[in-house]
């Protein structure tokens, strides 16, 4: 019940700046939801920086066992690309739009992405190291994300989207079903290099981004061990997300591939990066993926486990 509030609030959001922008008019507060909007994101990657800096003993953690999970997470994310840029590939292999297919990649189309990287960076460095933060509460990274999908909503309107075509489309089944398919494709090879068995890759794996169930649903299933491996990979994999998005953005054959890496946070954490780096479009496609994800991973997680 706690996850469906959750997925209710989030989806609020979004629609109160929509309806908010249509009620006062397209092109009104179009500048200031574009400022707001980057304002916000900046604000909302280097809290996140702080907030993953302040996990209680992550040092501790990652010396024990950060490792195995980042092993899980580097295959989980190849899976995850592979498994959707197929999907891309099978979808348009027909379509003559997709002719040019890799986008030129230059400083001007780098400079946003590496600046999101620095950012979350920055903030992971003076959570970490200083005292400066000390008053940060992680429920302030909801407060802002709530902000931010606001004017999400406000864009969308702004910029008259048209989300009929995509609703229709099978795509919104199809990218997530390719997400678990890759998700699972990297943790069989996990056995190969690690002491875990298949059953425990696929447990661990099965958060699909969402750390804080995976590690303390397995952890409560009676393998804290394994949970503690699931809660930094799935953190490792949410983080990863935040480097990688506008990275695979700049292809347009991996633009699927943005959105599969995030996993269960598209629709939230990670929905903000995915809309700067590939347009309001990507936004039903996106909370849609995250649902969905987040529906299987608390179905999947004790379907593995043994």
């Amino acid at each position: 019940m706690q996850t469906v509030w959750y997925l209710v609030k989030l989806c609020s959001s979004l629609l109160a700046g929509a309806l908010f922008s249509r009620l006062v008019g397209r092109e009104k507060f179009r500048l200031t939801a574009n400022l707001a909007g980057d304002i916000v994101l900046y604000a909302l990657l280097f809290f996140m920086g702080v907030n993953t800096a302040q996990i209680p003993d992550i040092s501790h953690q990652i010396a024990q066992i950060g490792l195995d999970a980042l092993l899980a997470t580097l295959l989980v994310i190849v899976g995850s690309i592979l498994s959707a840029g197929l999907l891309a590939l099978v979808l348009h292999r027909k379509s003559s739009s997709r002719e040019r297919i890799r986008q030129p990649i230059s400083w001007g189309r780098l400079k946003t992405p590496l600046c999101m990287i620095g950012t979350v960076v920055i903030g992971f460095i003076l959570g970490f190291y200083s005292p400066l933060f000390d008053w940060f509460n992680p429920s302030m990274v909801t407060i802002i994300l709530y902000l931010l999908l606001f004017t999400v909503g406000m864009q969308m309107i702004q910029n008259e989207v048209n989300l009929v075509p995509l609703l229709k489309s099978p795509l919104m089944l199809l990218l997530p079903l390719s997400t678990i398919i890759g998700s699972y494709l990297g943790a069989i090879f996990l056995p190969l290099i690690s002491s875990y068995s298949v059953r425990e890759s696929l447990t661990l794996v099965s958060g699909f981004g969402w750390y804080s169930l995976s590690g303390t649903l397995i952890s409560g299933l009676g393998n804290p061990q394994l949970g503690a491996v699931s809660f930094l990979s799935n953190l490792f994999r949410e983080s990863f997300s935040f480097i990688l998005i506008p990275l695979l953005a700049t292809f347009s054959h991996l633009s699927y591939s943005a959105v599969s890496i995030a996993g269960a946070t598209s629709m939230d954490v990670t929905l903000p990066i995915l809309k700067k780096s590939l347009g309001e479009t990507i936004v039903p496609l996106a909370i849609t993926h995250g649902v969905l994800m987040t529906l299987a991973a608390p179905l999947l997680i004790p379907l593995w486990f043994k």
